[in-house]
């Protein structure tokens, strides 16, 4: 499941959050995971899904306000004056989590990148006036990071390839199997600044949880505690959680982010076992 909060314009790729390529065609992996983002059949069920993953957000069903909190923390420390490079969001959404925080940041610019184009003008909107250039790329986010370490490793001083200061990830990695999360961490790590750091929110299993444990503890939580939110919509949600939602193990995911030069933090978990924001930092 995705956070249809955080999302923008310019290739595929695609988070929870209601995007220069077009979607990558699905790879499919081990139980169905997807090496792109998700499925053709999924981003379908995601589009129709989008009233109801704004209500999500709004009801503060997977405690989106504790979760921009701790985001607004972190991002305002490392913006702490200084001027920052570049920044991009993987996963972007509509950016409505984000967006009022990163107008506060002193970046050079900002890339939004979702797989899902329709959602890159909303992010546009809510930018709109900002004092720092934005680029819009509807791409999937394996391989916009692909794309972008293999420009670097071409030519690290030309336009589009400066390096990457922030790196934001907000509830779009689960789509993928972990060999393909890693391919992500791996191609990302090139792209940031000495000093950069790299974000992820998103959902994860508990250690030593397999996946249809983790699916069937989370529609019990729907159907149980989010009765605020209409029953087509929950079924909307259990749908797209059951399809599209392939979360890693908690510190499994860590060990993926060490082997690709990461180490790691982090830096809010919420009430449920599930949502959990990480900070991933250059470890060579």
């Amino acid at each position: 499941m995705t956070d249809p909060t955080n999302q923008a314009a310019a290739g595929p790729a695609t988070s929870d959050h209601p995007a220069q390529h077009s979607p990558a065609d699905p790879d499919p992996g081990p139980a169905g995971a997807t090496g792109s983002n998700v499925s053709r059949d999924s981003l379908e069920l995601f589009t129709r899904s989008w009233q109801a993953y704004r209500h999500v957000v709004d009801l503060d069903l997977m405690e989106h306000r504790a979760l921009t909190a701790a985001l607004e923390t972190l991002l305002l420390q490392r913006g702490g004056g200084a001027p920052l490079g570049w920044m991009a969001d993987l996963g972007c959404g509509d950016l409505g989590l984000l967006a009022p925080i990163l107008r506060r940041l002193p970046l050079a610019g900002l890339i939004g990148v979702d797989a899902a184009a329709a959602v890159l003008p909303l992010a546009a909107a809510r930018m709109e006036g900002s004092p720092f250039p934005c680029q819009w790329v509807s791409a999937d986010l394996l391989a916009w990071s692909e794309a972008r370490r293999d420009q670097r490793v071409a030519d690290p001083h030309a336009p589009g390839a400066e390096p990457l200061s922030l790196v934001s990830c907000l509830f779009a990695l689960h789509h993928l199997d972990d060999a393909h999360k890693r391919r992500v961490l791996e191609a990302l790590r090139p792209c940031l600044a000495a000093d950069g750091c790299l974000l992820v929110a998103d959902v994860f299993r508990a250690d030593g949880e397999d996946r249809p444990t983790y699916i069937q503890r989370y529609l019990q939580r729907v159907a149980s505690q989010w009765q605020e939110l209409p029953a087509a919509e929950r079924q909307l949600v259990g749908d797209h959680l059951s399809a599209s939602d392939f979360p890693a193990e908690r510190e499994a995911f860590r060990q993926l982010a060490a082997a690709a030069g990461w180490r790691s933090r982090w830096l809010w978990n919420g009430s449920h076992g599930a949502e959990a924001l990480l900070l991933l930092e250059p470890s060579r």
